[in-house]
């Protein structure tokens, strides 16, 4: 049996706004949905400070919070989104102040963080699920390691009625176990 899976990226809004007019049926959302959408919890992102090895050595022997926002500094920060959602967050959270940087590089998403950052384009505060390879294989690395890292919960949101549709039903089941191991 096939079924044909179309995939599109956006800011959270926008794919509400459109799955609430009716052109999506699932969403994989990054925050919980307002109004009469059901969402499911689907899985917990942990969040990662990372650069290429070779922006690290800014990090170096900085044991403390302050010292790492200090040894970032004159850091290349790479990210998705002008106003730095990602890092915004994890420096409160982490670092218990906001974030005084600005973006040096935006890129359209994640993937593309991912890839500048590896590339050496600066640092940036990436899911650990994006990133996971490239600290194993030593492609990035890790700049901090915070005693509880950030949490982002995932959410599922399916559009009311679309359940009807066996094959949407067949997808939301396939991402709800998929998610198990993310």
């Amino acid at each position: 049996m096939h079924t044909r899976v179309d995939s599109t990226t956006s800011s959270p809004q926008p794919l509400m706004d459109d799955l609430r007019a009716g052109h999506h049926d699932l969403l994989i959302a990054t925050r919980r949905p307002r109004g009469r959408l059901a969402a499911l919890p689907l899985a917990d992102e942990e969040y990662l400070l990372v650069a290429a090895p070779s922006w690290a050595r800014h990090g170096e022997g900085h044991p403390s919070a302050e010292d790492i926002c200090t040894a970032v500094r004159d850091v290349p920060l790479v990210t998705y989104a002008e106003d730095l959602p990602i890092v915004r967050r994890y420096w409160r959270t982490v670092f218990g102040k906001q974030l005084a940087a600005r973006a040096a590089v935006t890129v359209p998403n994640l993937y593309a963080v991912v890839s500048a950052v590896t590339a050496g384009a600066g640092y940036s505060v990436l899911p650990r699920s994006l990133c996971e390879e490239h600290l194993a294989d030593g492609r990035l690395a890790l700049l901090h390691e915070p005693v509880e890292p950030p949490l982002n919960t995932l959410f599922l949101v399916q559009r009311p009625g679309s359940d009807a549709n066996p094959d949407v039903v067949r997808v939301r089941d396939r991402l709800q176990h998929a998610a198990r191991t993310w």
